[in-house]
């Protein structure tokens, strides 16, 4: 992609009409993906842990599930399974600060659709979430 299309693409609104539940416990990180996703124009739920995703996610609302992946309460992995238990087929990122290449077995063991590492980068994101929705 060129480097203006990329550019446009990330000033634009290309997640207008999109909601996203973020799964994260840590609230400056909710800050700045919230930031992020909104000024992309997306709208954003947020649950601090693995079992309020599980009560709060809504298939016919959301279009993606980003899922930290070390939480309390319930931790990211078991959420998802959870998830993809009850049928669920919306894409879930997970997100982590591990970067252990063991990482990469969990997530197709349980379900997940794709690993972005944190800090969040921009383009990453953007581009993983307009992949899957």
């Amino acid at each position: 992609m060129p480097d203006s299309q990329r550019t446009g693409q990330l000033k634009g609104k290309p997640l207008s009409g999109i909601c996203i539940l973020l799964v994260e416990d840590y609230p400056l990180n909710v800050l700045f993906a919230r930031r992020l996703l909104e000024g992309w124009g997306g709208s954003v739920d947020v649950a601090g842990n693995g079992q309020d995703a599980l009560n709060i996610l809504d298939p016919a609302k959301h279009k993606l599930v980003l899922m930290d992946l070390q939480m309390p309460v319930m931790d990211g992995y078991e959420s998802a399974r959870r998830m993809r238990e009850r049928g669920e087929t919306i894409p879930i990122i997970a997100l982590t600060a591990d970067t252990n290449l063991a990482i990469d077995q969990h997530i197709q063991d349980y379900g997940l659709n794709g690993v972005l590492t944190k800090p969040l980068q921009s383009e990453p994101l953007l581009k993983i979430i307009l992949a899957l929705t």
